[in-house]
């Protein structure tokens, strides 16, 4: 798998005003940050982490890469089919190599804007000895290129927050669209469980939350399962597993401020505006986590017919 490159698309037209993607935004941010993620994950997942009793808490990336087994658990794959795997949103695919270890006969090919995370995601799979079963494209997850009905499961880690509109509508129906009948989507994501438009402390916080991570806007949950059942999957359900998340969430003060001290003292206090709105969005997304009357994290799957076209 080496797929390299896509032509890009633009946002869809009809998302609503105020949470259009902006795709040279995104693709800067995560250049300008790649490196910071390292701090976070020393495989460079790029998630939250998702705890069970038991586990150590300040373990934190046996926590994200538990994450990702949630997710490969949600998918129900098949080995005996060998089966094919689009990562909607793959950083540098730290979730694919997650996948590939679990299901070696499986084969993952990650969409990105970012080649920077392209570039990187194609060293370390290549380190691991995964590299032939892992493929990148750059371009759009709500654009991909990709043949219809050609793979088997779709996921989605902390990515379709990304896309276009508060049901992200674009992307589920680009992600119907590469499913096979009978194919699995999981998308794992912080989304609002409101339907007003944040305000107040809330919104005070929000707005230059998603600012700082380039992020659009999230997904409105209900309308966001709401859109699902439109395009026309089915078995569509949610479960919010925020007190899972808190417990990596927690880790970010002390993240945060250690990175900062770090690269202040690197580069003389010289960060870019986008490596600062980084640092200032890890520390607010703690504040963001308090609002639980209007900030939930959702494990969301649902699936294709078998009879569906």
């Amino acid at each position: 798998m080496n797929t390299r490159s896509l032509p890009f698309a633009h946002a869809d037209p009809r998302a609503r005003a105020g949470i259009e993607p902006d795709a040279n935004a995104i693709r800067s941010y995560f250049a300008e940050t790649v490196d910071d993620y390292f701090v976070w994950s020393r495989g460079h997942n790029m998630h939250f982490g998702y705890y069970e009793w038991g586990m150590n808490p300040f373990d934190r990336e046996a926590m994200v890469e538990k994450m990702n087994t949630v997710a490969i658990d949600a998918l129900s794959l098949d080995d005996a089919t060998e089966p094919r795997v689009a990562d909607l949103g793959c950083g540098s695919g730290a979730t694919a190599r997650a996948l590939v270890r679990r299901h070696p006969h499986a084969g993952v090919i990650g969409i990105t804007l970012v080649h920077e995370q392209i570039d990187l995601g194609c060293r370390l799979n290549r380190e691991a000895g995964l590299h032939r079963r892992i493929g990148y494209l750059l371009g759009d997850f709500a654009d991909t290129g990709l043949a219809s009905r050609s793979h088997d499961a779709a996921v989605a880690i902390e990515s379709l927050c990304y896309g276009a509109g508060d049901d992200k509508v674009t992307a589920l129906r680009e992600a119907w669209r590469v499913l096979k009948p009978g194919g699995k989507l999981v998308v794992i994501d912080g989304f609002l469980r409101r339907n007003e438009e944040p305000s107040g402390l809330f919104g005070a916080i929000y707005r230059p939350w998603c600012r700082g991570w380039s992020i659009p806007g999230l997904a409105r949950i209900d309308a966001f399962t709401t859109a699902l059942e439109r395009v026309g999957f089915e078995e569509v359900k949610a479960r919010d597993i925020f007190w899972r998340v808190a417990i990596s969430a927690a880790h970010i003060p002390w993240v945060a401020t250690k990175h900062t001290i770090t690269e202040w003292r690197r580069h003389g206090g010289n960060l870019s505006s986008w490596r600062w709105g980084h640092i200032a969005a890890s520390w607010l997304s703690v504040a963001l986590g308090l609002a639980r009357h209007a900030f939930g994290y959702y494990v969301v799957t649902a699936r294709k017919p078998l009879e569906a076209s």
